[in-house]
């Protein structure tokens, strides 16, 4: 329990980081951002030759 709760809380403030990020820079809303998350990940391997890390770029 205390090695998931040590993992798990970088990573859940990494979220949260990303979510705020997205909204203020962006003026994203968090369902938006997730729907973009989940399309990328559809689209990593497939006829666009991207990778998990390349949707770790900023977008332009």
């Amino acid at each position: 329990m205390k090695a998931a709760l040590r993992i798990a809380a970088p990573l859940v403030g990494a979220g949260l980081d990303r979510i705020t990020h997205a909204a203020l820079v962006e003026g994203l809303a968090p369902l938006d951002l997730a729907a973009r998350a989940e399309v990328g990940l559809k689209l990593v391997g497939g006829e666009t030759d991207l990778n998990v890390v390349d949707l770790l770029e900023p977008r332009r």
